[in-house]
C-alpha cells in the first residue's frame, strides 16, 4: 500500500490487514470496517479517491435525510463515531506506520481505569443496536443473520387468501438458484 493511499479501498484494506496483523483489536477493526462499508457507499467519487475531503458529519446528515436509507438513526450515530475513529487511525498510520498507536488502544487504558463506565457503554450500545423499539404496525422478519425485513400495515383481519397473495408477491422477487 502506498504511503499516499487515502482512498476508500485503502482504508478498507488497512482495516482488514490491521485486524490480521494485530495493529488493531480484531473486533474494533471489524466494527470500523462495517461502519466504513455502510457509510462510504454514499460518498462522491472525489471523496472516494481522497478521504481527507470527507466530512463524516455532513455525510451522516445526508444519509439520515434519505427516505430510502436502510440505516437506522441510532446505528448511523454509532457508524459515524466508528468511521471517524477509523479515519483518524488510518491517517495516523499512513503518516508513520512504524510508530503508529491506535486511538482505541489509548482509549482502552482510560476505560480500564473506569470499568463501570465500560459496562454502561456496552449496555447502551446494545440498547442502541437492538430492535426493541418497533413502531406500531411494523413486523420485523429476520431473513438471515445480517438481514431483517419489515412488513408494515398488515390488517388485523388478514385472511388466508390475502396472506397467500402477499406471499406470491414476495416469491416473485426471489432469485433463482
Amino acid at each position: 500500500m502506498s504511503a499516499d493511499d487515502y482512498t476508500k479501498n485503502g482504508l478498507i484494506t488497512y482495516l482488514r490487514e490491521a485486524a490480521i496483523s494485530g495493529v488493531l483489536n480484531p473486533a474494533v477493526a471489524r466494527s470500523r470496517k462495517t461502519a466504513a462499508e455502510q457509510l462510504l457507499t454514499y460518498i462522491s467519487p472525489e471523496e472516494r479517491l481522497n478521504l481527507r475531503l470527507l466530512d463524516v458529519d455532513s455525510l451522516c446528515s445526508g444519509i439520515h435525510k434519505l427516505e430510502d436509507s436502510a440505516i437506522r438513526f441510532e446505528a448511523l450515530n454509532l457508524y459515524s463515531s466508528r468511521l471517524k475513529s477509523a479515519l483518524a487511525d488510518y491517517f495516523s498510520w499512513l503518516e508513520d506506520p512504524e510508530n503508529f498507536v491506535s486511538l482505541s488502544s489509548t482509549n482502552n487504558s482510560v476505560k480500564n481505569l473506569n470499568k463501570k463506565q465500560t459496562v454502561e457503554q456496552k449496555a447502551l450500545e446494545e440498547i442502541t443496536l437492538s430492535n426493541t423499539y418497533v413502531e406500531e404496525g411494523i413486523i420485523p422478519i429476520p431473513i438471515r443473520q445480517d438481514l431483517t425485513i419489515y412488513l408494515k400495515d398488515l390488517p388485523l383481519d388478514l385472511t388466508a387468501q390475502e396472506a397467500n397473495k402477499i406471499a406470491r408477491v414476495v416469491k416473485a422477487y426471489a432469485a433463482e438458484q
